[in-house]
């Protein structure tokens, strides 16, 4: 609970402006706005190195192998795409709202803590993927999945960590640390992917080894060249866990809510094979690269929209969120049109022939990217109010439009279908995350204004 955002307001002191209003006479950041313009630019480049690299994996598989060997890759992403995010909600992002409240030793000891949750979070995400591993190689599940599974079980714990170093990286603002980190990984992928090609050893399970291999070695240089000091203690560990929880689980429930997002493939896999999944993890992972500026602007958001708000208030809260919110309409509005026009071509161009008419799926899952950017601005404002359960809210919102409308469109249109089904529940979660941030920005600039009548009077 916020106490301020909870008090009863008084109506006896002036009339309120809408807080997107009164935005407008704040500063959007707060600092020099040089050193916000090479951030925003670090983070624009350390993003594209991160989606070009995904990207380039998908082009590579998507040339070398088959649309069915391209749907296992998908699948058992979105595993990683669930764990990592899992992390996310429980430990990175806790951590980045609550690191820049505490000095010194406490720092020290909360960076201490946030690495033993994360080694913790690792390992039973490993022992999660062995026992997978074995229902696969029993036969349940998609044919090939049982011998990646086990390759997964051993990388994920690097991946997961290089994924925490670059976040707890973005929260300190040290986006040259993670810019250096990100282009290592990305440089070790891509000279394992060519290798890997032209000697004929490219295989689903080759490209994850070598993704965890590249992952663990960024992450051991991180650990050894952070600057960031760390202090460790039994009770801080139990502490920190326990004040993260309260925040993160919000989050967390959101995203168990929204399993059925990580499910789409898999029911996509089941009703009309992994030859549709692999095209639809083409075509999103093409699109993936379409909401490259406004990731890089996010990745500065949710630090800056934390800080913003703890020193500045509401007013300057919402013109930056504003302000991300029209960059974000803007860039990928742009990119909408583009791939309407072009989509179909540059699909061919990238992956092939049998890519060919998938154009106007690869416009609607760019719609998709449109709509998820402009709820996750949102969801930044939601979080540096200390709202976590609205986004849950918002989530639940998201998964019920989402779900019916799969079961309706997946077995008539396949992956059209759960592209459709996807831009319906980002539609709905982002209009619930806006509406509900609305309110409670109206309630806190009021807020503000009353106790300002208090200090005058």
């Amino acid at each position: 609970m916020n106490p301020i955002l909870d008090e009863p307001l008084r109506s006896d002191c002036v009339r309120v402006p809408s807080p997107l209003a009164v935005g407008a006479a704040a500063p959007t950041f707060s600092g020099p706005s040089e050193p916000v313009l090479r951030n925003g630019l670090i983070s624009v480049f350390d993003q594209g190195i991160v989606s070009g690299t995904n990207f380039l994996t998908v082009v590579v598989l998507a040339r070398a192998c088959t649309q069915a060997e391209v749907g296992l890759y998908a699948l058992a992403w979105t595993i990683v795409v669930f764990l990592t995010a899992a992390q996310t909600n429980l430990i990175s992002i806790p951590y980045t709202m609550y690191c820049h409240r505490r000095q010194g030793s406490t720092a020290a000891e909360y960076a201490g803590s946030a690495i033993v949750h994360q080694l913790l979070f690792s390992a039973v995400s490993a022992a999660c993927i062995v026992a997978l591993a074995g229902l696969f190689s029993l036969g349940i599940g998609p044919n090939g999945m049982g011998p990646m599974a086990w390759v997964l079980a051993a990388a994920v714990p690097f991946i997961l960590m290089r994924d925490f170093a670059r976040r707890i990286s973005f929260a300190h603002l040290a986006l040259k640390t993670a810019f250096v980190l990100d282009a290592f990984v990305s440089a070790a992928m891509a000279g394992s992917l060519l290798l890997l090609w032209g000697s004929g050893l490219l295989s689903i399970a080759a490209v994850y080894g070598a993704m965890g291999g590249a992952c663990a070695a960024a992450a051991i240089g991180w650990l050894f060249l952070r600057k960031q000091p760390l202090g460790f203690s039994r009770e801080s560990v139990v502490r920190d866990w326990r004040r993260n929880w309260l925040f993160g689980r919000w989050a967390l429930t959101g995203q168990m809510t929204g399993l059925a997002f990580y499910a789409l493939p898999w029911m996509l896999a089941a009703v009309r094979g992994e030859a549709e999944t692999g095209k639809l993890a083409a075509c999103t992972t093409l699109v993936g690269l379409s909401n490259l500026f406004v990731m890089a602007l996010n990745n500065v958001l949710m630090p800056k929209a934390a800080q913003t708000y703890a020193s500045n208030g509401v007013p300057a809260l919402a013109r930056v969120l504003r302000k991300t919110a029209l960059a974000a309409t803007v860039v990928l509005g742009g990119m909408c049109l583009g791939v309407f026009f072009c989509g179909d071509l540059v699909a061919h161009v990238f992956f092939g022939p049998t890519y060919i008419g998938t154009g106007t799926l690869l416009t609607v899952l760019a719609i998709a990217a449109l709509t998820d950017s402009l709820g996750q601005t949102a969801a930044a404002g939601l979080w540096a109010l200390d709202r976590p359960a609205a986004n849950f809210a918002a989530d639940a919102a998201y998964v019920s439009v989402m779900i019916v409308a799969a079961i309706g469109l997946v077995f008539s249109l396949g992956a059209l279908g759960v592209a459709l089904a996807i831009v319906a529940g980002r539609v709905a979660g982002a209009a619930a995350r806006w509406i509900m941030l609305w309110g409670f920005m109206e309630r806190g600039a009021a807020r503000t204004a009353v106790n300002s009548c208090q200090a005058i009077q």
